[in-house]
């Protein structure tokens, strides 16, 4: 029975081995694009051209987004300005925003929905039955629908695999119930805001690399009461000391 038990022990830690192995490490390379609505072109004369030239003075805007992903943590760089990260052990995003003087930083607690906050219902999530292809690979689509708009989830389950127990408490965009459908990160994510506009990320570079774990380092941040104004669940914004 000893050696059973002893045998047992082994497989059991083989098998855990294996499904860390299979968790994608590296780095994603992603294009980025912003298209108005016709409706909201029309109604105010706002066209995608003149929304990404202001934030792209306003230095909210990257023409490309690289997500470097190790051990459940990933690291989000837009430009030297802007960046995020989440950290798994505290299960929060820190958007940091350092165009400002004292550079602040945007501190979002992953474990919730924000609209189940104000409405009690959590989004719909559904595996949609049409495939896509997208840079030569056929791809399904995870949808996740709020009442205030949709994020589509591109992906091919040999393509990027995770393991998705890594992030089963990132609650926040649907990512958790995403990752434990698709096993696999994303090779395209669209993004549909309340009739607003669509915001779509198509995948251009992998590579597979060691990530350095300072990258995930969070300096230390003060509370900045005069710039939390309007108070978000699970949200508060603090400025970087």
């Amino acid at each position: 029975m000893k050696v059973i038990r002893q045998i047992l022990l082994i497989v059991i830690l083989l098998s855990s081995l294996i499904s860390f192995s299979q968790s994608f490490e590296g780095t994603l390379t992603y294009v980025s694009d912003l298209a108005v609505v016709p409706e909201m072109e029309k109604m105010m004369g706002i066209t995608s051209e003149m929304l990404i030239g202001k934030m792209k003075q306003e230095g909210t805007w990257s023409d490309t987004i690289r997500i470097s992903y190790k051990q459940g943590n990933y690291y989000k760089f837009m430009n030297p300005k802007i960046w995020s990260v989440y950290k798994s052990e505290t299960n929060k995003i820190y958007a940091f925003n350092d165009s400002e003087p004292t550079g602040t930083c945007t501190v979002t607690d992953a474990s919730i929905d924000v609209e189940f906050q104000f409405t009690g219902k959590m989004p719909e999530i559904k595996k949609l039955d049409t495939a896509v292809t997208v840079g030569g690979i056929l791809c399904s689509i995870v949808r996740v629908k709020w009442g205030a708009g949709e994020y589509d989830y591109y992906y091919n389950s040999t393509q990027l695999t995770v393991n998705s127990d890594m992030f089963s408490k990132h609650i926040y965009d649907g990512w958790a119930d995403f990752l434990k459908i698709s096993k696999s990160l994303p090779l395209k994510i669209v993004q549909k805001t309340g009739g607003l506009g669509i915001m779509t990320l198509t995948l251009i570079k992998k590579e597979e690399e060691k990530i350095n774990d300072k990258i995930f380092i969070i300096p230390e941040l003060v509370p900045a009461p005069d710039l939390d104004v309007i108070k978000l669940p699970g949200r508060e914004i603090m400025r970087i000391k």
